[in-house]
C-alpha cells in the first residue's frame, strides 16, 4: 500500500521561522519505518521544513497517489491540516485519511468534525498504523481497531484504547532516508556547529506531570527508555551516512535518570567522538559527575525549563515538579563550569502569577545570567491540566482555540488566555520588557558577540536583537 505522511506547514512570520527549531519529524520517521518494515511504500512530505504554495502542496500529495494518508496535528497548525485534508479528499476521494498526534489524540471528535478525514489515531501509532494499512490493503473495514476514533455515519466511534508501547527499543530506527537533511536547522540560540543537524530520541514519556505541559499525554506519565547502545548506534549511523554533526535529544528530560545519561555519554565519547549535541535537563538531577560526563561526550548546550523565579510558584506547578531555586542556581553554575552554554526559559501568566512574582522571574534570570533567557506568556496547550481548567471555566472553546504552550515575543500577536489575575495586555508587555532588559545589558551583548563562531551567526544574532528591541 502507498502511504503518505504529511508534516503540515505553519503560518510563520520571518522572525518566528528564523528562531524556531526546524528539525526532522521523528514522529513521522518512526511511523514510516514501521510501515516500511510491514512492506508498505512510504513517502514523507514535510511542508513545515520545506513550505510550498498551495497548488504545489496539492501536486506533491497527489503525485504519489496515496491509498492511505496520515497527517500530524498540532494546535498551532490544525487549520492548515484541515485545509490540506479537504484539498486531498477533493482530488483523491478514495484515499483513506487519518489524523494523528497531540491534537487528534486529545480532541479526535473535534478534529474529525472540522474536515473530511476518515479516522483519528489516538496515541502512539507504530503498531496501530501498520494494522490499519493491512486492513485497508486487504479490502477490510477498520471498524473495531483499537486506538482509533472512526467516522461512523453522522457521528464518531472510539475503539478500545491501546496501552503505551512497552519496549521502544524494539522499534526500527526512524526512516531518515525519506527526508532531505539540508532542510533542517537549529536556530542561532541553539546551534553550535553550523553543520547538518538531526533529532534523536532516547526515551519517551515523562514522569513529571506539570500542570502547563502536555508531554505526559497518552503515556500514563511513564518513561520508556531505549538501550543506550542502540541510541548511540543510531546516532553513529546518522552521522556517518548523512554527514550530521550536531544532534538534539528530544527527550522531555535527558537527565531524568542520571546513571543512564552517564552511560549514553560514555558510549558517545567512545564511539562517536567529536559529535556535538544538546538536551533538556532537570535542575534537580545536575551533578559534577553528570555534567562532566556530558561535556566530555560532546554536549555543548543544556536547556533548563526554569519557568519562574518564585519558589512559591514553582511549588504550584505540579506535585512532581519539585525543583528548588537553589538547584537551578547550582545547575547553571555547573553547566558554565564545564563549558556548556545554558538556555533558560520562563513562563509568565501561570496560575497565581502577580506583578511581584513576574518581577522575581526577571531578577532570577539576571542573577543566573545564562547564555540565553526566554520569557514567554502562557498559552494553555491541548492535553495539559491548565487547558482542561480553562475549558471548564469557559475561557477556551476547544473547537476554535489554537494556542500551544506559550506565546513568544517573536511570534507576533496572539489571543492570550489569562489564567491569573493580570490582564493579557500587561503579560505581553512584561514579556517584551523582560526580554529587552535581559538582552540589553552591555556586558551580555559583548559576551554574545565574542561567542559568535561565524559571520552567519553574527548576522542571525544581530537580526534577532533588532527584532527584540523593535518590540
Amino acid at each position: 500500500m502507498r502511504v503518505l505522511l504529511v508534516h503540515p506547514p505553519q503560518p510563520l512570520g520571518r522572525a518566528q521561522r528564523e528562531l524556531e527549531n526546524v528539525m526532522p519529524p521523528l514522529n513521522l520517521l518512526y511511523l514510516a519505518a514501521s510501515l516500511k518494515k510491514a512492506g508498505h511504500e512510504v513517502r514523507i512530505l514535510d511542508l513545515y521544513a520545506e513550505p510550498s504554495p498551495p497548488v504545489e502542496e496539492l501536486a506533491a500529495m497527489t503525485a504519489f497517489k496515496p491509498e492511505l494518508a496520515g497527517f500530524a496535528t498540532y494546535p498551532g497548525s490544525i487549520d492548515e491540516v484541515y485545509r490540506l485534508v479537504k484539498a486531498l479528499k477533493h482530488a483523491l476521494p478514495k484515499t483513506f485519511v487519518v489524523l494523528g498526534g497531540l491534537y487528534a489524540s486529545y480532541l479526535p471528535e473535534i478534529a474529525l468534525g472540522q474536515c473530511p478525514a476518515d479516522a483519528a489515531l489516538l496515541g502512539e501509532g507504530e503498531l496501530a498504523l501498520p494494522e490499519l494499512a493491512a486492513r485497508l490493503a486487504a479490502g477490510e473495514t477498520p471498524a473495531g481497531l483499537p486506538g482509533y476514533c472512526l467516522r461512523d455515519g453522522a457521528g464518531f466511534t472510539r475503539g478500545a484504547s491501546r496501552p503505551p508501547l512497552a519496549d521502544i527499543s524494539a522499534l526500527p530506527w526512524p526512516a531518515y532516508e525519506l527526508i532531505n537533511f539540508d532542510a533542517y536547522r537549529l536556530p542561532p540560540t541553539r546551534a553550535v556547529t553550523g553543520g547538518r543537524v538531526s533529532s534523536v530520541l532516547s526515551a519517551r514519556g515523562c514522569n513529571f506531570s506539570c500542570s502547563f505541559c502536555s508531554h505526559h499525554y497518552g503515556y500514563a506519565c511513564a518513561i520508556r527508555v531505549r538501550a543506550p547502545e542502540d541510541v548511540v548506534a543510531e546516532m553513529r549511523h546518522v552521522a556517518e551516512t548523512y554527514g550530521v554533526r550536531e544532534f538534539r535529544f528530544e527527550d522531555c528530560a535527558f537527565t531524568a535518570d542520571p546513571a543512564r545519561a552517564r552511560r549514553i555519554c560514555a558510549l558517545l565519547e567512545e564511539r562517536l567522538p567529536g559529535i556535538a549535541w544538546n538536551c533538556d535537563a532537570r535542575a534537580d538531577t545536575a551533578s559534577e559527575e553528570l555534567f562532566a560526563a556530558m561535556r566530555a561526550a560532546g554536549c555543548r548546550r543544556v536547556f533548563l525549563g526554569v519557568e519562574t523565579g518564585s519558589q512559591k510558584m514553582l511549588g504550584a506547578l505540579g506535585a512532581n515538579k519539585a525543583i528548588r531555586l537553589d538547584q537551578v542556581r547550582a545547575a547553571v553554575a555547573l553547566a558554565k563550569k564545564h563549558g556548556m552554554r545554558v538556555n533558560c526559559s520562563f513562563v509568565l501568566g501561570l496560575p497565581g502569577e502577580t506583578r511581584e512574582t513576574a518581577r522575581e522571574s526577571l531578577d532570577f534570570a539576571l542573577e543566573l545570567d545564562p547564555d540565553y533567557a526566554m520569557f514567554a506568556v502562557l498559552m494553555p496547550v491541548v492535553g495539559s491540566s491548565i487547558f482542561n481548567q480553562a475549558v471548564r471555566e469557559g475561557k477556551i472553546d476547544p473547537v476554535t482555540y489554537r494556542g500551544g504552550h506559550y506565546l513568544a515575543s517573536y511570534a507576533g500577536a496572539g489571543r492570550v488566555v489569562t489564567m491569573c489575575g493580570l490582564p493579557a495586555e500587561e503579560l505581553v508587555a512584561l514579556m517584551r520588557e523582560f526580554n529587552k532588559k535581559f538582552c540589553a545589558r552591555p556586558a551580555y551583548l559583548l559576551r554574545r558577540l565574542l561567542a559568535a563562531r561565524s559571520a552567519g551567526e553574527l548576522r542571525s544574532l544581530a537580526w534577532g536583537a533588532a527584532h527584540i528591541f523593535s518590540r
